[in-house]
């Protein structure tokens, strides 16, 4: 029989972080009651029908679900699930290639049909690779410094995993996410810092290869180079999506009186809410939504710091980074800083499939909060200033300082 966990003394969970977390649900919720009645028309034909707003709501219950589970499961147990979690995700990637089981849209199949419902793989993908990486960085600890048995093995997996969501799926914003999150832990485990940058160097490289290799997405770097050279075609979405955020001004124009939802930005309830956001709530309340998630990334690196261990240090960054880097990505495409990349506004932006897993993701957070310790006060400050990102990686490259409970 296999050991279970030694139960662990635990503390109240970081409530802060949950607070931020139900905050942006809350203002998803009243972005879709606001946008639903006219986006409801156009799909359904009724502006009786809050379709969106329903919808969103039964999205919120599901994901809230995983989030109590993920939130009650001790964390150590996903050591030893992340393989067959890593297994799954890359199997339904892998079903996207059959035939009547995926669902392609505007030239990505990035969908699998669950019945009346359907789910995106990469989402899982996200959550499980962080696991996964997040065990393997941790039976690995120094060798993790080294080329061959750190940076080279690290590079494969990640060049697996990006070619199936960048060829066959055809999603580069999923693999940017993956791959910046991922490459946070490789750091923090103890990764070296000229490993990192060659690495970052050989994938611009393989991401300019991509983006020539698919005519869709050179005609997307061009219209993001110069949005002004097609407005009608490919520069479309941006432009509309730049001209919801003009319009809001300062204050906005108010909640349910934006001009976009009516047949001009695409996507407004997915991928451009944050543009419906500042068109209704202005620079005010765009300011808020990028203050919350940097609240949530802050309380997650927080959490990090006071891991309990190498595997609850790893995970807790990684997934802070994955929802944190997801969300600046959406945004700055909305305000075109980058190329549009059709990912989702964690929390906000409507979608079943992104809600539960990242609803999960912080549930695991907020249990390995629980357990958090604290830096005795006389702890070597100097070295952890000099060392900021490197302090996260206790077991990887070795640096400890004394510690002790916060709670009974």
């Amino acid at each position: 029989m296999n050991a279970q966990p030694k139960p662990l003394r635990g503390h109240q969970p970081d409530y802060v972080l949950a607070l931020g977390v139900f905050v942006l649900l809350a203002l998803g919720l009243v972005m879709m009651y606001s946008i639903s009645p006219v986006l409801s028309y156009k799909l359904l034909g009724s502006t009786t029908r809050n379709y969106y707003f329903f919808g969103q709501m039964l999205n919120i219950a599901v994901g809230l679900v995983g989030w109590i589970v993920a939130a009650k499961i001790d964390y150590r147990r996903w050591r030893k699930l992340s393989p067959l979690l890593m297994l799954v995700a890359v199997v339904m990637l892998l079903l996207l290639l059959v035939p009547g089981l995926s669902i392609t849209e505007k030239g990505a199949t990035r969908w699998l049909k669950l019945g009346p419902a359907s789910f995106q793989p990469a989402e899982l993908a996200k959550l499980a690779a962080i696991l996964y990486l997040a065990v393997w960085f941790e039976r690995r600890k120094e060798a993790i410094r080294t080329f061959w048995d750190g940076l080279v093995p690290f590079a494969v997996m990640l060049a697996a995993i990006s070619f199936v969501i960048v060829v066959l799926q055809r999603d580069m914003g999923t693999m940017l996410v993956l791959a910046l999150a991922t490459s946070g832990i490789y750091f923090v485990a103890g990764g070296k810092l000229s490993h990192l940058m060659a690495l970052a160097t050989s994938a611009l490289a393989l991401v300019w290869l991509a983006i020539i290799s698919f005519p869709h997405r050179v005609e997307r770097l061009s219209t993001f180079l110069d949005p002004s050279k097609d407005p009608t075609g490919q520069g479309y979405h941006i432009g509309q999506a730049l001209i919801a955020i003009g319009s809001g001004g300062i204050w906005g124009l108010g909640l349910g009186k934006s001009i976009q939802i009516y047949g001009y930005l695409p996507e407004a309830a997915n991928d451009s809410i944050f543009a419906i956001i500042a068109e209704e709530f202005g620079l005010l309340g765009a300011l808020v939504v990028l203050g919350l998630f940097g609240l949530l990334a802050y309380r997650g690196f927080k959490i990090a710091r006071a891991a309990p261990d190498s595997f609850a240090r790893l995970t807790a960054v990684g997934i802070s980074l994955w929802l944190f880097f997801q969300a600046i990505i959406n945004i700055a495409a909305m305000l075109s800083l980058v190329p549009l990349t059709g990912i989702p506004l964690p929390f906000i932006s409507y979608g079943g499939s992104s809600m539960l897993l990242s609803l999960i993701g912080t549930g695991i957070l907020l249990n390995i909060s629980k357990y958090t310790i604290e830096e005795v006060r006389h702890a070597h400050s100097g070295e952890r200033g000099r060392n900021g990102w490197t302090h996260f990686a206790v077991a990887g490259n070795g640096r400890r300082v004394k510690v002790a409970r916060t709670g009974s």
